[in-house]
């Protein structure tokens, strides 16, 4: 009994992520920034900077770590 060949792509890393979506995620994220301030005004912009302060400090955690 013989097994069909392989496909020639059976083993190939996965294709990488288009370099565009970080920026779709960004522009989403102030995007809702903006309309959360316009919506409920400075207490919205506020509370997103304070949910933005553990992202940055792990962020500026992994560049100093190498």
């Amino acid at each position: 009994m013989t097994h069909p060949p392989a496909r020639p792509d059976a083993h190939a890393a996965p294709a990488p992520r288009d370099s565009r979506t970080i920026w779709y995620l960004i522009a989403l994220a102030v995007v809702l920034i903006a309309a959360a301030t316009w919506a409920w005004g400075l207490p919205a912009l506020a509370m997103a900077a304070l949910a933005a302060v553990p992202v940055v400090f792990a962020l500026l955690l992994l560049i100093t770590r190498g």
